[in-house]
């Protein structure tokens, strides 16, 4: 005690300050501990205005500026019957203008997005594709359909094309040949592919879905037929069309198809394709998203419509982008002319408040022109923009580029113009954080904040994604098993990634045309009435039953079905936006969504 006593005040000093410092080493330790437990202790640190540094192993970062330069003049491709498409009438579509003013859409924009103001009747439009060749009157060079080969002449316009495309792009070999889907144990590769192992093939697939068991109506196959020829013929091998089919192994089909070639090649007749169609279907079944991910437990397509897609980009990478169409949708106009001017939008569109101005609805009878409505979202925002670079969430090692300013009230809307949109949306999009009644909203796994994450959803699932997006959530499902639903996941994932957004706002109408309060029930105020800028205050609105492009609507099935010539159900009046003429009925250039399937023998 004596010799304590007596120790020099120095060593008192060091003795103390040893304690002290092993004592607050303690306390940090258990503090430490104690937040991991409870929630992301980076959080936690930046409340003390301190940032701890992020040890993962952080993703190759994509180029502020992407610009690619145009490709080379398109060199016409055969058509069905033989002939260089433009070059025979019985090829040819035959659009028309008619006097009087062209209706103004409940939503969206003809002259934004550069669509046609043309009108056609049904036979204008598919009599190339074989509509009304049961007919005496039927003046078009008759085709033996059956004995059509459509990915051949996809194969034959690429290589027509060939010298107009970089070296990345490759034709898409008969798919009853070669096969690429193999369960994950078995992939000929890395389970993860990243953006920079690809160049830019400049090509885009446009995958329709279908499932064992489809019963194919002459409706759908004028359909199917049309989207190759307009989309992948018509522009010189620039889309190429694939059938998905779904095997519906979840219902009870029982060969394993991807455990042999020998039960593939009884996949293939199983699936029902029609033979012109064969050489493009792909089959895919739950076993095989169930091999490649096992933490996401759930596949069917309500929840998870991309993994398919997912998977698409990474067996087969020389596509740059993958548009998802369904067999419930129509294009009543030229449907390579109306993806082209979707794509055209969004590649010339800006990444400042891209969000924001497609979580509004652009209403020409509420806000004037897009060029206004633009002007008043950016107002809404007083310059800013939320989605400025990735849209941070802990579980995301972001891979977009970064901004070229950190204040983007700073940038002057040219960031962006001229880059390809990671994700094409085809309707508008909804804060899930924002009180609403989407009954998806408590669906989301591997989270930490749980139902609070930032996410947005846009219905329907009808979209195109690139494959830099498709290839980062595939790689998130694979090693994290994190997931939100269908039409949440590619708009969210870009976000998160600080990838491009974009919604085209291309033309939708209502079957209550002039309906001022209801129309006002769906603007909600619009922009100005925005006290965020990101979308209404209230997301509630009206039913979407008589729209052209939503996913519940009965609309779209009514209007085609009066320009064919079906008989309407009772009760149902002919639709406001078909026009008659001479005897004939047209209908506007527009797209619609969805399409209550009818067999051939059905009034």
């Amino acid at each position: 005690m004596n010799r304590l006593a007596l120790a020099h005040p120095k060593i008192r000093r060091l003795a103390f300050s040893r304690q002290a410092l092993f004592v607050g080493l303690a306390i940090c330790f258990v503090w430490f501990v104690t937040v991991s437990m409870r929630n992301d202790v980076s959080e936690h640190w930046s409340r003390l205005g301190l940032q701890l540094p992020d040890l993962r192993k952080q993703p190759q970062r994509m180029p502020t500026h992407n610009v690619l330069p145009p490709l080379a003049p398109r060199i016409p491709c055969y058509g069905p019957r033989g002939h260089l498409l433009g070059h025979s009438p019985d090829d040819d579509l035959v659009e028309k203008e008619i006097d009087g003013p062209y209706p103004i859409p409940f939503a969206g924009s003809f002259e934004a997005l550069g669509f046609d103001l043309t009108y056609m009747t049904a036979e204008n439009r598919y009599g190339p594709y074989g509509y009304g060749e049961d007919k005496e009157d039927y003046k078009r060079q008759k085709v033996d359909w059956a004995n059509l080969d459509w990915g051949k002449l996809q194969n034959e316009c690429f290589y027509r094309n060939r010298e107009r495309f970089p070296e990345a792009a490759e034709p898409l070999n008969d798919t009853r040949i070669e096969t690429r889907f193999t369960y994950r144990k078995n992939a000929p590769f890395s389970e993860i592919r990243h953006w920079h192992e690809f160049e830019p093939s400049r090509r885009t697939a446009i995958v329709v879905r279908v499932w064992k068991g489809y019963e194919y109506s002459s409706e759908d196959m004028y359909y199917i037929r049309s989207l190759i020829a307009e989309t992948s013929l018509k522009s010189g091998g620039e889309y190429q069309v694939i059938l998905l089919v779904d095997m519906k192994d979840y219902e009870g089909y029982k060969p394993e198809i991807f455990a042999s070639r020998e039960l593939y090649e009884q996949g293939l007749k199983d699936a029902g394709v029609p033979p012109e169609f064969a050489s493009i279907a792909i089959l895919w079944d739950n076993r095989l998203l169930d091999s490649w991910y096992p933490d996401v437990e759930e596949h069917r397509t309500m929840w998870q419509v991309f993994q398919p897609m997912q998977l698409l980009a990474l067996f087969y990478p020389e596509f740059d982008h993958w548009w998802q169409v369904e067999m419930d949708m129509r294009f009543m106009g030229d449907a390579g002319k109306m993806l082209d001017r979707l794509a055209l939008f969004a590649r010339e569109e800006p990444r400042k408040q891209a969000l924001e101005r497609a979580t509004f609805w652009h209403m020409i009878n509420e806000i004037g022109d897009y060029e206004e409505f633009s002007k008043q979202v950016d107002k809404a925002n007083n310059g800013g923009s939320l989605a400025w670079g990735p849209m941070r969430v802990r579980e995301i090692l972001p891979i977009g580029p970064e901004p070229p300013v950190s204040d983007p009230r700073n940038e002057t809307f040219r960031w962006g113009v001229g880059e390809e949109a990671d994700v094409i949306t085809t309707s508008y999009c909804n804060d899930a954080n924002k009180p609403n009644s989407w009954v998806f909203k408590e669906w989301i796994y591997g989270f930490k904040k749980g139902v609070q994450t930032p996410r947005y959803y846009c219905p329907p699932a009808i979209m195109r994604g690139s494959r830099t997006l498709l290839l980062a959530i595939h790689q998130a499902q694979v090693e994290q098993g994190i997931r939100v639903p269908s039409e949440a996941t590619l708009p969210s994932f870009a976000l998160w990634h600080g990838l491009k957004l974009s919604f085209p706002q291309h033309p939708v109408f209502h079957r209550d045309n002039g309906d001022d309060k209801m129309q006002d029930e769906w603007w909600r105020g619009g922009p100005q009435a925005s006290k965020s800028g990101n979308g209404p205050d209230n997301l509630d609105h009206p039913r979407g039953m008589g729209l052209t492009f939503w996913w519940e609507s009965d609309f779209p099935r009514q209007i085609f079905s009066a320009w064919t010539g079906r008989k309407l159900e009772e009760g149902v009046d002919f639709p406001w936006l078909l026009h008659q003429q001479d005897g004939q009925i047209f209908a506007p250039n527009i797209i619609m969504h969805p399409m209550k399937h009818i067999k051939d023998d059905q009034e």
